[in-house]
């Protein structure tokens, strides 16, 4: 090299320069390959991180809007153990999820959402709260009579939704109306569920809605015994007391009835005569069965709910008695679903002694059929309305003391050996009137917020 020819080294010196050159160019290239790769390696844990948080909360509201169809249904239902599960025993002493979490007025029909004293300072302070777990395979529910939720934290990576509800009287006074309260999140945590202020990066979601109980018992009959036609009574076969003096009519008809004054006792003052109604209004051409079932349910074909509507809300519990349709089963089925109506898609024959209904807890039985009385001692407490215009009769092979009233669409003729003993009885139908009935959303009440 020492010796190469001038032009050689030359030659030399500029291959090395254009060699370092390509090196800067080569690592600077890496360099922005390298910063471009951070920066979407940065972008993709961003999104990956986004796309969780959306899950996540997405899982809890909908988890929340679980929480508001689950409590309407089980407001609608009948009598439920400690773990939410609906009771088939008759004999049970559970209350229903309704009487468990929710006071109605009988007299207002202002709603009061039930607490217990958490702090066991003799005040009753924190709402009851029923909740919820979906353990991977099924949802596992708690519903407290007194006391806080209690519930499994399940096993296993997750996640496991939840939600619980709460229940608010609102800003309204108007009778029915309660505000139902639903906090979903993606993890239980079990000593407070759904809780407030959570540790983990798991999500919350509230919801909250405005429900209305829509009476079963929207009017109140004003007599022992109602019919749109004519009510015929055969001597022995009907007797009618009604011992109110606010409201004391015996028979409220479309046409002047065939019932002999002996059978029926107004209040003491008031003459027989006086206790009749004769309707000219039930009596019209126009106004048909349909307009019947809107005097007394407040509903019809022309405004608002049907017949069918009706029969088929969430809290009618329908009979077929095609199947199975013993007095038997319905007493039970009143027994078991408290403020709930009994829809009977037949005729029914009485033949129980067990009283059907009590004044505390009254039924309220709609039979599309004929009505038979076959036991000598039976008894209702609530109101029967009948709605078929081709089974107006109300045999009697046995005896029948209904505490509340009697309904009829069409004619009602009462005949057999037995008696059946009405008392118009106010306060029953009071309750009627104010606990029975299905929990619906108010309209526009939903809130996220």
């Amino acid at each position: 090299m020492m010796n190469a020819p001038a032009s050689t080294l030359a030659r030399h010196r500029s291959r090395t320069q254009r060699g370092a050159a390509a090196l800067v160019v080569v690592m600077l290239l890496l360099l922005i390959v390298a910063l471009v790769a951070g920066y979407t390696a940065r972008n993709l844990l961003f999104e990956q991180r986004t796309s969780v948080n959306q899950y996540r909360s997405t899982q809890a509201f909908e988890a929340a809007e679980a929480g508001i169809e689950w409590a309407l249904a089980m407001l609608n239902a009948g009598r439920i153990d400690t773990a939410c599960t609906p009771h088939d025993d008759p004999t049970t002493t559970d209350t229903s999820f309704r009487q468990r979490y929710l006071q109605v007025a009988v007299d207002t029909g202002l709603v009061t959402a039930l607490k217990y004293d958490k702090d066991a300072d003799g005040v009753a302070e924190e709402p009851l709260r029923p909740s919820c777990v979906f353990d991977g395979t099924d949802w596992q529910c708690s519903c407290p009579v007194d006391g806080a939720p209690v519930l499994a934290d399940p096993v296993g990576p997750g996640p496991f939704p939840a939600f619980r509800v709460t229940f608010r009287e609102p800003a309204s006074t108007r009778p029915g109306l309660v505000q139902v309260v639903a906090v979903g999140c993606t993890r239980l945590d079990a000593a407070d569920v759904c809780a407030d202020a959570a540790g983990s990066g798991d999500s919350r979601a509230e919801l909250t809605v405005l429900a209305a109980l829509k009476s079963g018992l929207a009017v109140m009959p004003v007599a022992g015994v109602t019919a749109r036609g004519r009510i015929d009574a055969a001597a022995g076969t009907l007797s009618v007391f009604s011992p109110d003096a606010a409201a004391g009519y015996t028979l409220h008809a479309g046409v002047a009835p065939s019932v002999a004054a002996s059978a029926l006792h107004p209040p003491a003052g008031t003459p027989v005569d006086q206790s009749i109604i004769v309707d000219a209004t039930f009596a019209d051409a126009q106004f048909g069965a349909d307009r019947m079932f809107a005097a007394m349910f407040a509903t019809g074909r022309y405004a608002g709910l049907g017949v069918d509507t009706y029969r088929d809300q969430p809290a009618t519990i329908v009979v077929d008695c095609t199947d199975d349709c013993t007095a038997a089963r319905v007493r039970d089925l009143v027994r078991l679903n408290p403020g709930r109506m009994v829809w009977i898609d037949g005729d029914f024959t009485l033949d129980v002694a067990d009283p059907v209904g009590t004044a505390a807890a009254p039924a309220l039985l709609v039979v599309a059929g004929s009505f038979t009385v076959a036991d000598a001692a039976a008894q209702v407490h609530g109101l029967v309305y009948t709605i078929d215009p081709d089974n107006t009769s109300w045999t009697h092979a046995g005896n029948l003391t209904l505490r509340g009233a009697v309904v009829g669409e069409s004619d009602l003729t009462f005949d057999g050996a037995g008696t059946t003993t009405v008392v118009h009885d106010r306060a029953v139908l009071a309750r009627l009137h104010r606990t029975h009935g299905s929990f619906v959303r108010v309209p526009g009440s939903w809130k996220d917020f």
